[in-house]
Protein backbone atom coordinates (compact mmCIF):
# COMPACT_ATOMS: atom_id res chain seq x y z
CA UNK A 1 0.00 0.00 0.00
CA UNK A 2 1.76 3.52 -1.11
CA UNK A 3 0.84 6.17 1.54
CA UNK A 4 0.77 9.40 -0.74
CA UNK A 5 0.50 12.92 0.22
CA UNK A 6 -1.98 15.88 -1.76
CA UNK A 7 -1.60 19.37 -0.53
CA UNK A 8 -5.17 21.22 0.21
CA UNK A 9 -4.70 24.86 0.90
CA UNK A 10 -7.07 26.38 3.15
CA UNK A 11 -7.37 29.92 4.49
CA UNK A 12 -3.37 29.95 3.83
CA UNK A 13 -2.38 26.56 5.40
CA UNK A 14 -0.98 23.75 3.69
CA UNK A 15 -2.37 20.66 4.60
CA UNK A 16 -1.26 17.13 3.72
CA UNK A 17 -3.66 14.68 3.42
CA UNK A 18 -2.47 10.91 3.45
CA UNK A 19 -4.20 9.55 0.04
CA UNK A 20 -4.51 5.91 0.30
CA UNK A 21 -3.92 4.08 -2.71
CA UNK A 22 -4.67 0.44 -3.69
CA UNK A 23 -4.06 -2.02 -6.39
CA UNK A 24 -6.33 -5.16 -7.79
CA UNK A 25 -5.56 -7.85 -5.48
CA UNK A 26 -2.78 -10.69 -7.06
CA UNK A 27 -2.39 -13.57 -6.43
CA UNK A 28 1.66 -14.73 -5.22
CA UNK A 29 1.00 -18.53 -4.67
CA UNK A 30 -1.79 -21.16 -3.23
CA UNK A 31 0.08 -23.50 -0.94
CA UNK A 32 -0.74 -27.01 -0.79
CA UNK A 33 -3.72 -28.06 1.85
CA UNK A 34 -2.02 -28.78 5.26
CA UNK A 35 -3.65 -31.04 8.09
CA UNK A 36 -2.62 -31.33 12.09
CA UNK A 37 -4.94 -34.10 12.78
CA UNK A 38 -2.80 -35.03 16.03
CA UNK A 39 -2.15 -31.55 17.56
CA UNK A 40 -5.95 -30.28 16.82
CA UNK A 41 -9.51 -31.77 17.41
CA UNK A 42 -11.59 -33.00 14.92
CA UNK A 43 -14.79 -30.87 14.32
CA UNK A 44 -16.90 -28.95 11.84
CA UNK A 45 -15.24 -25.82 11.19
CA UNK A 46 -16.92 -23.27 9.51
CA UNK A 47 -15.28 -19.93 10.35
CA UNK A 48 -12.24 -18.57 11.21
CA UNK A 49 -11.02 -15.07 12.36
CA UNK A 50 -7.57 -14.01 12.86
CA UNK A 51 -7.22 -12.59 16.14
CA UNK A 52 -3.93 -10.77 16.21
CA UNK A 53 -0.18 -12.72 16.05
CA UNK A 54 -0.47 -16.33 15.66
CA UNK A 55 -3.81 -16.56 17.59
CA UNK A 56 -7.43 -17.08 15.38
CA UNK A 57 -10.82 -18.12 16.65
CA UNK A 58 -12.65 -20.63 14.83
CA UNK A 59 -16.52 -21.93 15.89
CA UNK A 60 -18.22 -24.91 14.80
CA UNK A 61 -21.55 -25.59 13.46
CA UNK A 62 -22.27 -28.55 15.58
CA UNK A 63 -21.05 -29.50 19.26
CA UNK A 64 -21.61 -26.83 21.85
CA UNK A 65 -22.21 -22.87 21.45
CA UNK A 66 -18.72 -20.83 21.51
CA UNK A 67 -15.75 -20.83 19.95
CA UNK A 68 -12.21 -22.58 19.64
CA UNK A 69 -8.68 -20.75 19.72
CA UNK A 70 -5.94 -21.78 18.25
CA UNK A 71 -2.35 -20.68 17.54
CA UNK A 72 -0.88 -21.24 13.69
CA UNK A 73 2.30 -20.39 13.17
CA UNK A 74 3.64 -19.03 9.84
CA UNK A 75 6.64 -20.15 7.84
CA UNK A 76 7.86 -16.46 6.60
CA UNK A 77 9.06 -17.06 3.48
CA UNK A 78 6.64 -20.44 2.00
CA UNK A 79 3.50 -18.87 3.63
CA UNK A 80 2.94 -22.14 4.80
CA UNK A 81 1.42 -23.33 8.51
CA UNK A 82 4.43 -24.36 10.18
CA UNK A 83 2.88 -25.41 13.49
CA UNK A 84 -0.55 -25.51 15.10
CA UNK A 85 -1.51 -25.74 18.67
CA UNK A 86 -5.36 -25.71 20.56
CA UNK A 87 -5.36 -23.01 23.16
CA UNK A 88 -9.23 -23.93 24.40
CA UNK A 89 -12.41 -23.61 23.83
CA UNK A 90 -14.34 -21.51 25.22
CA UNK A 91 -18.27 -22.10 25.89
CA UNK A 92 -22.05 -20.12 26.11
CA UNK A 93 -23.35 -22.59 27.64
CA UNK A 94 -26.35 -22.41 25.46
CA UNK A 95 -26.48 -25.38 22.71
CA UNK A 96 -24.69 -24.81 19.38
CA UNK A 97 -27.22 -23.37 16.45
CA UNK A 98 -25.24 -24.23 13.63
CA UNK A 99 -22.56 -21.59 13.75
CA UNK A 100 -21.33 -20.91 10.20
CA UNK A 101 -18.72 -17.38 10.76
CA UNK A 102 -16.95 -15.55 12.96
CA UNK A 103 -15.49 -12.11 12.75
CA UNK A 104 -13.12 -10.04 15.49
CA UNK A 105 -13.65 -6.68 16.12
CA UNK A 106 -10.31 -5.06 17.52
CA UNK A 107 -11.78 -1.42 18.58
CA UNK A 108 -13.78 -3.60 20.90
CA UNK A 109 -12.05 -6.55 21.60
CA UNK A 110 -14.86 -8.58 20.78
CA UNK A 111 -16.45 -11.22 18.68
CA UNK A 112 -19.11 -11.44 16.81
CA UNK A 113 -20.57 -15.14 15.76
CA UNK A 114 -23.05 -15.78 12.71
CA UNK A 115 -25.61 -18.32 13.40
CA UNK A 116 -27.84 -20.18 10.08
CA UNK A 117 -30.26 -21.82 12.41
CA UNK A 118 -31.29 -18.94 13.80
CA UNK A 119 -30.41 -15.90 11.20
CA UNK A 120 -28.57 -13.78 13.76
CA UNK A 121 -25.12 -12.12 14.18
CA UNK A 122 -24.80 -11.77 18.12
CA UNK A 123 -21.44 -10.47 19.66
CA UNK A 124 -19.34 -12.60 22.42
CA UNK A 125 -16.85 -11.15 24.71
CA UNK A 126 -13.39 -12.48 24.39
CA UNK A 127 -13.59 -15.17 26.77
CA UNK A 128 -16.98 -16.85 25.17
CA UNK A 129 -19.92 -14.53 27.31
CA UNK A 130 -22.61 -13.03 25.08
CA UNK A 131 -23.22 -9.29 25.67
CA UNK A 132 -26.71 -9.13 24.59
CA UNK A 133 -25.88 -7.34 21.08
CA UNK A 134 -26.58 -8.42 17.54
CA UNK A 135 -26.75 -6.99 13.74
CA UNK A 136 -30.15 -5.80 12.86
CA UNK A 137 -30.66 -8.65 10.03
CA UNK A 138 -32.88 -7.86 7.48
CA UNK A 139 -36.15 -9.80 7.82
CA UNK A 140 -35.65 -11.06 3.77
CA UNK A 141 -32.68 -13.21 5.09
CA UNK A 142 -35.70 -15.29 7.62
CA UNK A 143 -36.76 -17.06 4.30
CA UNK A 144 -33.72 -18.87 2.97
CA UNK A 145 -33.84 -22.51 1.69
CA UNK A 146 -33.44 -24.80 4.41
CA UNK A 147 -29.67 -25.36 5.82
CA UNK A 148 -28.37 -22.85 3.04
CA UNK A 149 -29.05 -19.33 5.41
CA UNK A 150 -26.35 -16.83 6.75
CA UNK A 151 -22.77 -18.92 6.10
CA UNK A 152 -20.44 -15.92 5.50
CA UNK A 153 -19.20 -12.64 8.59
CA UNK A 154 -16.50 -10.56 7.92
CA UNK A 155 -15.46 -7.28 9.66
CA UNK A 156 -13.82 -4.70 7.62
CA UNK A 157 -12.08 -2.51 10.40
CA UNK A 158 -10.77 0.32 8.41
CA UNK A 159 -14.45 1.69 7.50
CA UNK A 160 -16.19 -0.34 10.43
CA UNK A 161 -17.95 -2.10 7.96
CA UNK A 162 -19.62 -6.16 8.73
CA UNK A 163 -20.61 -8.23 5.40
CA UNK A 164 -22.63 -11.37 5.31
CA UNK A 165 -24.73 -13.20 2.47
CA UNK A 166 -26.79 -15.91 2.29
CA UNK A 167 -24.73 -19.81 1.46
CA UNK A 168 -27.55 -19.97 -1.59
CA UNK A 169 -30.76 -18.19 -3.48
CA UNK A 170 -32.98 -16.73 -1.30
CA UNK A 171 -36.81 -18.37 -1.12
CA UNK A 172 -38.07 -14.92 -3.29
CA UNK A 173 -35.22 -14.91 -5.31
CA UNK A 174 -35.76 -18.41 -6.57
CA UNK A 175 -35.32 -20.66 -4.11
CA UNK A 176 -33.95 -23.92 -5.18
CA UNK A 177 -35.10 -24.14 -8.28
CA UNK A 178 -32.17 -22.94 -9.77
CA UNK A 179 -29.84 -25.25 -8.86
CA UNK A 180 -31.96 -27.90 -10.10
CA UNK A 181 -32.15 -26.10 -13.54
CA UNK A 182 -27.93 -25.94 -13.67
CA UNK A 183 -28.51 -21.94 -13.42
CA UNK A 184 -26.54 -19.76 -11.54
CA UNK A 185 -27.25 -19.08 -7.52
CA UNK A 186 -28.26 -15.20 -6.92
CA UNK A 187 -27.16 -13.68 -3.88
CA UNK A 188 -27.74 -10.78 -1.87
CA UNK A 189 -24.40 -9.65 -0.25
CA UNK A 190 -25.60 -7.30 2.91
CA UNK A 191 -23.61 -4.48 5.13
CA UNK A 192 -24.19 -3.36 8.66
CA UNK A 193 -22.45 0.14 9.62
CA UNK A 194 -20.52 0.01 13.15
CA UNK A 195 -23.97 0.72 15.18
CA UNK A 196 -24.62 -2.69 13.87
CA UNK A 197 -27.30 -1.33 11.24
CA UNK A 198 -28.05 -2.59 8.37
CA UNK A 199 -26.77 -0.54 5.41
CA UNK A 200 -26.14 -1.79 1.61
CA UNK A 201 -27.19 -4.78 0.20
CA UNK A 202 -26.04 -5.70 -3.40
CA UNK A 203 -26.71 -8.49 -5.61
CA UNK A 204 -24.24 -11.37 -6.45
CA UNK A 205 -24.52 -13.77 -9.16
CA UNK A 206 -22.17 -17.10 -8.75
CA UNK A 207 -21.11 -18.87 -11.60
CA UNK A 208 -23.28 -21.77 -13.55
CA UNK A 209 -22.46 -24.91 -11.54
CA UNK A 210 -20.27 -27.67 -13.15
CA UNK A 211 -22.66 -30.34 -12.00
CA UNK A 212 -25.79 -30.72 -13.43
CA UNK A 213 -26.68 -34.06 -12.62
CA UNK A 214 -28.62 -35.89 -9.65
CA UNK A 215 -26.53 -37.14 -7.19
CA UNK A 216 -26.36 -38.29 -3.08
CA UNK A 217 -25.81 -34.10 -2.75
CA UNK A 218 -24.94 -31.12 -4.19
CA UNK A 219 -24.31 -27.85 -2.20
CA UNK A 220 -23.81 -24.92 -4.62
CA UNK A 221 -23.38 -21.62 -2.69
CA UNK A 222 -20.86 -19.01 -1.19
CA UNK A 223 -19.42 -20.14 1.89
CA UNK A 224 -17.09 -17.38 2.93
CA UNK A 225 -16.56 -13.79 2.52
CA UNK A 226 -13.39 -11.90 3.54
CA UNK A 227 -12.98 -7.84 3.68
CA UNK A 228 -9.77 -6.31 2.36
CA UNK A 229 -8.70 -3.18 4.01
CA UNK A 230 -9.61 -1.13 0.60
CA UNK A 231 -13.62 -2.05 1.40
CA UNK A 232 -13.39 -4.86 -1.64
CA UNK A 233 -14.66 -8.52 -0.80
CA UNK A 234 -13.11 -12.12 -1.59
CA UNK A 235 -16.26 -13.96 -2.10
CA UNK A 236 -15.70 -18.18 -1.94
CA UNK A 237 -17.41 -20.20 -4.22
CA UNK A 238 -18.23 -23.73 -3.10
CA UNK A 239 -19.81 -26.94 -5.22
CA UNK A 240 -19.73 -29.60 -3.20
CA UNK A 241 -21.01 -32.38 -4.91
CA UNK A 242 -21.26 -36.26 -3.89
CA UNK A 243 -22.11 -39.13 -6.79
CA UNK A 244 -24.84 -41.41 -5.31
CA UNK A 245 -22.48 -44.16 -4.48
CA UNK A 246 -20.29 -41.09 -3.17
CA UNK A 247 -16.65 -42.79 -4.72
CA UNK A 248 -15.74 -39.41 -6.92
CA UNK A 249 -17.10 -36.68 -4.89
CA UNK A 250 -15.32 -33.78 -5.47
CA UNK A 251 -15.17 -29.89 -4.65
CA UNK A 252 -14.63 -27.09 -6.56
CA UNK A 253 -13.71 -23.63 -4.90
CA UNK A 254 -13.14 -20.26 -6.41
CA UNK A 255 -12.35 -17.58 -4.91
CA UNK A 256 -13.69 -14.03 -6.61
CA UNK A 257 -12.93 -10.36 -5.90
CA UNK A 258 -15.64 -7.51 -6.25
CA UNK A 259 -16.08 -3.95 -5.42
CA UNK A 260 -18.88 -3.27 -3.52
CA UNK A 261 -18.30 0.83 -4.06
CA UNK A 262 -18.55 0.57 -7.82
CA UNK A 263 -21.62 -1.35 -8.01
CA UNK A 264 -25.17 -0.55 -7.49
CA UNK A 265 -26.66 -1.35 -3.81
CA UNK A 266 -30.29 -2.44 -4.26
CA UNK A 267 -32.97 -0.19 -3.08
CA UNK A 268 -36.10 -2.56 -3.20
CA UNK A 269 -37.36 -5.90 -1.89
CA UNK A 270 -38.45 -6.82 -5.30
CA UNK A 271 -37.11 -10.54 -6.17
CA UNK A 272 -33.50 -10.52 -8.14
CA UNK A 273 -33.82 -11.61 -11.74
CA UNK A 274 -31.39 -11.50 -14.93
CA UNK A 275 -31.31 -7.66 -14.98
CA UNK A 276 -30.66 -7.39 -11.46
CA UNK A 277 -27.49 -5.05 -10.96
CA UNK A 278 -24.88 -7.85 -9.98
CA UNK A 279 -21.83 -6.86 -8.74
CA UNK A 280 -18.51 -7.43 -11.27
CA UNK A 281 -16.13 -9.83 -9.75
CA UNK A 282 -12.25 -10.95 -11.09
CA UNK A 283 -11.16 -14.56 -10.53
CA UNK A 284 -8.37 -15.09 -8.00
CA UNK A 285 -7.83 -17.99 -8.13
CA UNK A 286 -9.21 -21.73 -8.43
CA UNK A 287 -8.68 -25.37 -6.82
CA UNK A 288 -10.41 -28.76 -6.67
CA UNK A 289 -9.96 -31.74 -4.33
CA UNK A 290 -11.71 -35.10 -4.99
CA UNK A 291 -11.84 -38.43 -3.27
CA UNK A 292 -11.68 -41.44 -5.35
CA UNK A 293 -9.24 -44.42 -5.69
CA UNK A 294 -6.15 -41.99 -6.07
CA UNK A 295 -7.06 -38.57 -4.34
CA UNK A 296 -8.14 -38.79 -1.13
CA UNK A 297 -8.08 -34.97 -0.20
CA UNK A 298 -11.66 -33.61 -0.40
CA UNK A 299 -12.14 -30.35 1.51
CA UNK A 300 -15.57 -28.31 2.14
CA UNK A 301 -13.58 -24.65 2.52
CA UNK A 302 -16.11 -22.85 4.70
CA UNK A 303 -13.59 -20.77 6.96
CA UNK A 304 -11.28 -17.68 5.28
CA UNK A 305 -9.70 -14.35 7.10
CA UNK A 306 -6.86 -12.84 6.06
CA UNK A 307 -3.37 -12.74 8.63
CA UNK A 308 -0.68 -11.55 9.22
CA UNK A 309 1.36 -9.55 6.54
CA UNK A 310 4.44 -11.54 6.18
CA UNK A 311 8.10 -9.48 6.59
CA UNK A 312 8.58 -8.40 2.90
CA UNK A 313 4.86 -7.44 2.69
CA UNK A 314 2.68 -10.63 1.03
CA UNK A 315 -0.87 -10.67 2.45
CA UNK A 316 -1.84 -14.30 4.17
CA UNK A 317 -5.01 -15.62 3.45
CA UNK A 318 -6.28 -18.59 5.93
CA UNK A 319 -8.28 -21.02 5.00
CA UNK A 320 -10.06 -24.02 6.72
CA UNK A 321 -12.17 -26.88 5.76
CA UNK A 322 -15.34 -28.76 7.54
CA UNK A 323 -14.51 -32.35 7.77
CA UNK A 324 -17.93 -32.95 9.38
CA UNK A 325 -15.73 -34.27 12.28
CA UNK A 326 -13.43 -36.44 10.41
CA UNK A 327 -16.31 -37.77 8.70
CA UNK A 328 -16.43 -41.57 7.83
CA UNK A 329 -11.93 -41.31 9.13
CA UNK A 330 -11.80 -40.19 5.30
CA UNK A 331 -12.28 -36.18 6.07
CA UNK A 332 -9.31 -33.68 7.35
CA UNK A 333 -9.47 -30.68 8.89
CA UNK A 334 -7.20 -29.23 6.00
CA UNK A 335 -5.75 -25.39 6.24
CA UNK A 336 -4.96 -23.61 3.13
CA UNK A 337 -2.85 -20.58 3.17
CA UNK A 338 -2.70 -18.01 -0.23
CA UNK A 339 -0.52 -15.30 -0.69
CA UNK A 340 -1.56 -11.95 -1.85
CA UNK A 341 -0.46 -8.88 -3.13
CA UNK A 342 -2.72 -6.08 -1.97
CA UNK A 343 0.08 -3.04 -2.69
CA UNK A 344 0.56 -3.29 -6.51
CA UNK A 345 4.64 -4.11 -6.35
Amino acid sequence: MRNLGVRLKLSGIILMVPLLLFAQPRLIKVNKQQKFQKQLPAGNFSGITWLGDDRYALVSDKGDDGFYVFRLQLDTKKGKIKSAENVGFFSTGKPNCDAEGIAYVPETNTLFIGSEQTTSVRELSIDGKETGRQLEVPEVFLHHQPNRGLESLTYDARNKTFWTVSESTLQMDGGHSLLQNGKPERLRIQSFDGSLEPRSQYAYLMDTPKKNKDGRNHVHGVSELTALPDGRLIVLEREFYVPKKRVGASVVCKLYVVNPSEGTPLTTDEPLDDNAPFLSKTLLCEWKTRMNLLHQDIANYEGMCLGPQLPDGRQTLILVADSQNRYGGLMRDWFKCILLDLQGH
